[in-house]
């Protein structure tokens, strides 16, 4: 495991805490983006999306959350990823954007299984808590280009206005974006808030977008659903056989009028492939 020095790694979090603490719930921007899925500890994969981002020349990096626990069995534990990923945002504050999945969000509604904090704790005894406090400054959703990212869901009856002035802690708003699931999805949470074609249509209307991207449901990972309304990409070797399959990231160069404007890449065999075909 790759293990930053005590000190260096407590700077870090309390920089990055206080750079989240300024960054709003829903955070806009526009520009050349890329947008990464969960990836769950998966160190190897989430150093490949860096490296792309920074020979493509991107302007900002999405992550949707969902950075620890589930870890891969070569890496063995979430905490590089997430320390590597913390490194990353202190270094580069205004390109990298990492948003809160449901695994962040433990603090406010308990998710299984919560491996992170034994795994801090092994390595960094007495820090767990230091974690937490940065996953509770995390934002929860982003626009840009025309585009609405968040983990996993939603917030049904929700303008514009409203999205700028939710609480980054508000339990229903932590509920409706971080674990929501569209309402065929194959996966049972017994929580969570399901939309359907008509939701997602209504919402992305109302904030004047035009696409839905999102992870946190396996079951729809590399289907464009509703219409090609929402996409799901998950960037994790573990999940690289869920749904159409695939260890998939979005990119968007412009404003994306329909899916057609955005671009999936999949780095299944270890290479970065197109894989847009399959979602259009």
């Amino acid at each position: 495991m790759e293990r930053q020095d005590n000190h260096e790694l407590e700077e870090c979090l309390e920089y990055v805490r206080e750079a989240m603490k300024k960054e709003p719930p829903l955070v806009e921007f526009n520009g050349k983006v890329m947008i990464a899925g969960d990836t769950h500890g998966d160190l190897k994969v989430t150093k490949a999306i860096a490296e792309r981002f920074f020979e493509r020349e991107f302007d900002y990096l999405v992550f949707l959350g969902d950075y620890i626990d589930r870890a891969p069995p070569d890496i063995g534990s979430s905490v590089p990823n997430i320390n590597y990923l913390l490194f990353l945002k202190r270094d580069f504050p205004e390109n990298i954007i990492l948003l809160k999945g449901n695994h962040e969000a433990n603090y406010a509604i308990p998710c299984y299984p919560y491996e992170f904090e034994k795994e801090v704790e092994k390595v960094y005894p007495g820090m767990h808590e230091k974690y937490v406090e940065v996953f509770k400054n995390m934002p929860l959703m982003v626009l840009s280009n025309k585009i609405f990212a968040s983990h996993g869901g939603i917030l049904k009856g929700f303008g514009l206005k409203k999205l700028r002035e939710v609480d980054k802690n508000d339990l229903h708003a932590i509920e409706s974006l971080t674990w929501s699931d569209p309402d065929f999805s194959q996966i049972f949470r017994g929580i969570g808030f399901p939309y359907g074609k008509e939701d997602v249509e209504k919402f992305l209307n109302g904030i004047k977008a035009n696409i839905f991207i999102k992870g946190h449901d396996y079951s729809t990972n590399g289907m464009a659903i509703y219409g090609g309304l929402c996409l799901t990409i998950f960037s994790s070797r573990r999940y690289k056989n869920t749904g159409k399959g695939g260890i998939l990231i979005a990119e968007i160069e412009s404003e994306a009028k329909s899916i057609k404007d955005i671009k999936v890449m999949d780095y299944s065999t270890g290479r970065w492939r197109d894989y847009t075909a399959g979602i259009v």
